[in-house]
C-alpha cells in the first residue's frame, strides 16, 4: 500500500524524531515538502523543534515554510509526533 508522504512522514516519525533534512526525501519537491509538512504542524500531527530542542512557536511556522526559508536550513530543525499524528498511523 502506497503512502502519502505525510502519512510517510508520520510512519517514520513513530520511531523517533527525525532531522527536515531526512523527511524532505519522502517529498517530491521543495514545493510538496513545506506544503506537507506545514500541513502536519497546522493539523497538530508533529511538532517542530530547532537545533536547541526548543519548539518553535506557531508564529515562526509562516516565514520558515510559507516564504521558504526552512529550505536553507533544513538540518537545523528535527519534528516529532504527537498523539493525534500517532493515532493517524497506528
Amino acid at each position: 500500500m502506497a503512502y502519502s508522504p505525510e502519512m510517510e512522514t508520520l510512519d517514520q516519525l513513530l520511531g523517533g524524531e527525525m532531522r527536515l533534512s531526512i523527511i524532505r526525501r519522502f517529498y517530491d519537491s521543495d514545493a510538496s515538502f513545506v506544503r506537507g509538512t506545514l500541513g502536519l504542524l497546522q493539523n497538530g500531527d508533529v511538532r517542530l523543534f530547532d537545533e536547541s530542542h526548543t519548539e518553535v512557536p506557531q508564529w515562526r511556522w509562516r516565514p520558515l515554510f510559507e516564504d521558504g526559508e526552512v529550505l536553507a536550513a533544513l538540518p537545523s530543525f528535527t519534528l516529532g509526533i504527537t498523539k493525534a499524528g500517532a493515532a493517524k498511523v497506528s
